[in-house]
């Protein structure tokens, strides 16, 4: 199991990502829960799992 942090580069929201090499994945996509930016394609060749762990807070203008 590898554990890493991702930092989105559009609003800087932070994600907790696990990989689990022992199961096979799916393919796909993993887009910003705030912004939709792409962060990540899948190939399907381990399990992978992301959670948001750091939301920034929004400026009112």
């Amino acid at each position: 199991m590898k554990k890493s942090d991702i930092i989105c580069p559009n609003c800087h929201a932070g994600y907790r990502r696990v990989e689990l090499a022992s199961g096979k994945g799916t393919t796909g996509e993993f887009r910003c829960l705030l912004c939709d930016h792409l962060l990540e394609v899948f190939d399907g060749s381990t399990e992978i799992a992301i959670r948001l762990t750091v939301q920034p807070e929004k400026t009112f203008l």
